[in-house]
């Protein structure tokens, strides 16, 4: 068989083939043109608004709507600056019932799929990040279909973690942790950072901490050159709000809405302002009628001068824009109150009758409302806020030692060494919502040392004072600073009058102003005890913010100009002592109060009072609900009377001669000590 040449061989394998190479790679590289034309080609980039009323939704568990986002009008802006690549930080201080969280939710998740990348949500507290993760990040994966069909399923053998790491196919990741560990911020990368909730108590910086905890996390996006991190939070005090001193450095933007009334058909749009609180005290804002505390007609006076109407307020949204107000500032920032929202409990009614609500209990309620509902901070009214001037001036007359409305009585004592040592003692009277009266404020001379100023504080806690009727009533309870010099001798008098809550106290140890609760659950000391460790600073901030409030009702603190036989006279002296501790904030962002070194006592007394208030709380359950109670509920004043004195344990000492008390004042009114009782040591064990 002859052999094929080259040529024919050629010709073969030519005949065999699809096609040829000239028509193939022509095919090639139509379909490789192609796909440049389309699939290789990047879409375009989506805002956060846009992306989120394409593909977001609210899950079904996360509230009581469900399904397709719509935005409000203020919410596009602020989700489209969330989700600026070329904006590194923004600030939000926000109220409450404004959408924030769904916004800050929608954020994440258009990082995880439009923009994929690792994104770090830190919440105060590591149970807050797993909380937030199980109620808010993890059922919008589950419910949005285009994160839904990226979710990394958990594989078989591999550790469930608690709700705070979330993987998705495209590389994308969210992680959750909890800002009072420091250890919340090592060990891993985030170029898209949300800190939540910077005001609260797990950011502040404990003498463990390596700095700012704001400044720790920021430091996980160092290897991004395209770093963001969104912080936002609800304002609490004015002193140490951290949301409020950078909303201070931010552009400071608002949301200007035109007014319906300028405006004119033709679409001209004028009359532009940002909605605001209004209220008596303003020119413009929300206004009201009221009757019986009931809102009963409400309108809004804009800046221009124009009344707006509420139903007007959606056209205004739909068509406001943010605007800058502060050109100094340096990055983004947005305010955004409850006014604004478009939610039926956000109505300018429903706030207006909040703010009236909270007229019932200022002390208790206003805060709140300013934090919560209009997005600002609070200056809370301490110390020297209230000026002893000012005190003074109001002293009143109570036609008795102990006026109507009382309905017990307590003593806070202090004891006091050195060359003027005495045992100064400040008896209140409480009633409806701790309202308090003073009834006088005692000073009794002599060495604590001695037998002798012991039994004047004895007779003391035994007095009965008078009221108007002529019945009279005693100190229900009382509580003695222990901390000084005299603290076996303090224990001596209390141990043997704990039957008749004669309580020893000390301060506990509260470092950079750690607030603990006023009276602790049991005695500090050993079974049988009467000393109770109470914190000091928790009993401080309700105590002498009670001298702020203006008129009597709850918490309102009366004094009177004609105190009780014995007592000190209640003048310029005892008021500069009431008022002279102060609340002050140190640079790390806690507050803690300041103990001048000059007297004090007349404000150390009323606090101890105010302790002896919630010993009384904590050990009987009828003045537990003090504020709720009504008149049928008032104790009867002959069941107020004090078991008899039981004379105290013999102090080893010399006698010392009865020292006079201070030139112009009483003594005070003492009534004669019982017989001692003979008693075993089982007995006294047993009480």
């Amino acid at each position: 068989m002859a052999r094929a040449t080259a040529a024919e061989i050629s010709t073969r394998i030519e005949a065999h083939r699809p096609g040829s190479y000239r028509s193939g790679r022509g095919e090639y590289r139509h379909t490789i043109l192609g796909l440049f034309g389309s699939a290789l080609i990047k879409p375009p980039r989506m805002s956060g608004s846009q992306w989120a009323e394409e593909f977001g939704r609210i899950p079904k568990s996360t509230g009581a709507d469900s399904g397709k986002i719509v935005l409000y009008g203020y919410q596009r802006g602020l989700l489209d600056a969330m989700c600026d690549p070329t904006v590194p930080r923004v600030t939000v201080m926000k109220a409450a019932r404004v959408g924030y969280t769904r916004c800050f939710t929608l954020a994440v998740g258009y990082h995880l799929h439009h923009a994929p990348t690792l994104c770090a949500i830190a919440q105060p507290v590591k149970e807050d990040a797993e909380d937030f993760g199980g109620t808010e990040i993890a059922p919008m994966l589950r419910e949005t279909p285009v994160l839904k069909r990226m979710m990394r399923p958990v594989r078989k053998g591999e550790k469930q973690d608690k709700a705070t790491f979330f993987k998705l196919s495209n590389g994308a990741s969210a992680r959750l942790v909890g800002a009072a560990a420091d250890d919340a911020f090592r060990r891993y990368s985030a170029q898209f950072m949300a800190a939540d909730e910077i005001d609260a108590d797990g950011w502040t910086p404990d003498y463990k901490s390596q700095g700012d905890k704001l400044d720790l996390f920021w430091t996980r996006g160092e290897k991004f050159w395209n770093r963001k991190l969104i912080v936002g939070s609800t304002p609490v005090l004015e002193e140490t709000s951290r949301i409020a001193a950078l909303w201070a450095k931010s552009d400071q933007r608002r949301y200007f809405v035109p007014c319906p009334q300028c405006s004119d058909a033709a679409g001209h749009l004028d009359g532009w302002q940002y909605l605001e609180w209004g209220g008596k005290e303003t020119l413009t804002g929300i206004k009201w009628e009221e009757e019986k505390g009931r809102v009963k007609r409400l309108w809004y006076v804009g800046q221009c001068g124009c009344l707006i109407d509420e139903s007007r307020k959606a056209w205004m949204d739909a068509n406001g824009e943010w605007r800058p107000t502060n050109p100094d500032g340096d990055h983004p920032g947005f305010h955004l109150w409850t006014g604004m929202s478009l939610d039926l409990n956000a109505s300018w009614q429903s706030i207006a009758q909040e703010w009236l609500n909270a007229q019932i209990d200022p002390i208790n309620k206003v805060q709140p409302f300013v934090n919560l509902r209009l997005g600002r901070t609070y200056r809370a009214s301490f110390d020297r806020e209230s000026k002893a001037s000012e005190l003074l001036g109001r002293v009143e007359f109570y036609g008795a030692e102990v006026p109507e409305g009382v309905w017990f009585l307590t003593l806070g004592g202090d004891v006091q060494s050195g060359e003027n040592a005495r045992i100064e003692g400040g008896v209140y009277g409480w009633g409806r919502g701790n309202e308090s009266w003073l009834i006088g404020h005692f000073v009794l001379p002599g060495d604590p040392g001695e037998a002798a100023v012991w039994q004047d504080l004895d007779r003391l806690l035994g007095r009965r004072f008078k009221r108007a009727d002529g019945r009279t009533i005693g100190i229900q309870a009382a509580a003695i600073d222990s901390g000084g010099h005299y603290t076996a001798e303090t224990y001596a008098l209390c141990n043997e009058r704990r039957r008749r809550r004669i309580w020893a106290i000390k301060g506990r140890s509260e470092m950079r102003g750690k607030r603990s609760p006023v009276w602790p659950r049991k005695p500090s000391g050993n079974l049988g005890s009467a000393w109770y460790m109470i914190g000091g600073n928790a009993a401080r901030d309700y105590a002498y913010q009670n001298l702020s409030i203006e008129k009597p009702g709850p918490r309102y603190a009366h004094f009177t100009d004609q105190p009780a036989a014995g007592s000190r006279e209640i003048d310029d002296d005892f008021f500069e002592q009431l008022t002279c501790e102060t609340r002050v904030t140190r640079r790390q962002g806690f507050t803690e109060w300041d103990k001048p070194k000059k007297p004090r006592e007349a404000g150390v007394c009323f606090v101890y009072a105010y302790a002896a208030v919630c010993g009384l709380q904590a050990s009987n359950g009828r003045y537990v609900a003090l504020g709720s109670m009504s008149d049928a509920d008032e104790p009867a004043v002959e069941a107020a009377q004090a078991p008899p004195a039981v004379p105290l344990v013999e102090i080893p000492s010399s006698p010392a001669p009865a020292t006079a008390p201070p030139s112009g004042r009483a003594g005070p009114s003492i009534t004669s000590a019982q017989p001692t009782p003979k008693r075993t040591l089982a007995r006294r064990l047993a009480r």
